[in-house]
């Protein structure tokens, strides 16, 4: 499963100084003033951004500093702490400044696992395609990850789940560039959290800009 527009210069296409972003890129918030610190921090802001954008803004193409307008606005209601945006349910909370200011009809599907309260690689495999399926881009927020590398304390978009017969691939936006990700490989290994979660608009009908 993959959402409609999932290739590069497709989903939210970034012109950046080195080409085309696959969707924002989080170290471009120090033009705005912010920290090494706090950009360090804020994987999921710029994870919601692409969700948001791919979602209000179809199809369009945008400059670094058209892409910084939101992503600014949005780190400064989503507000990353010293351990940023630690859970999908905090993201979900923080958005509601988002809801608010924008008058934005957004529901939050999620799902959340612990070290002993988990969830089943299958059941994982079927929530992240079921976000795709209503082409809505899927964010993934994950704690431990000695594996698989990018996925180590950070939050990414994921774009298309591949089943690719003995294992599926995630492909995901990560500092405005694509990886590809073994979820099963990912999976078996020991996390203490993993959180997916996902927005449907129930706005169509009002939303103008």
């Amino acid at each position: 499963m993959k959402l409609k527009n999932s290739k590069v210069g497709e989903f939210v296409p970034v012109r950046g100084k080195n080409g085309i972003y696959y969707g924002g890129y989080q170290n471009a918030l120090g033009e705005l003033g912010v920290s090494k610190f706090y950009r360090d921090r804020s994987c999921v802001v710029t994870a919601f951004t692409n969700a948001y954008l791919y979602m209000y803004h179809p199809d369009e193409k945008f400059t670094l500093e058209e892409y910084n307008n939101y992503h600014y606005d949005f780190y400064k209601k989503i507000r990353p702490h010293i351990n940023g945006v630690p859970t999908a349910e905090a993201l979900n909370r923080r958005v509601n400044r988002i809801r608010r200011d924008r008058d934005l009809n957004l529901y939050a599907y999620i799902m959340q696992e612990y070290i002993i309260r988990r969830h089943s690689t299958e059941e994982k495999i079927a929530f992240i395609n079921e976000g795709l399926r209503k082409n809505c881009p899927v964010i993934f927020i994950n704690w431990m990850s000695k594996n698989v590398k990018v996925l180590a304390h950070h939050g990414v978009t994921i774009t298309e789940c591949n089943d690719m017969g003995d294992y599926h691939e995630l492909v995901i936006s990560s500092w405005g560039r694509v990886y590809k990700v073994n979820f099963e490989i990912f999976d078996r290994q020991l996390k203490s959290y993993s959180g997916l979660i996902y927005f449907e608009r129930n706005d169509y009908e009002i939303y103008q800009s």
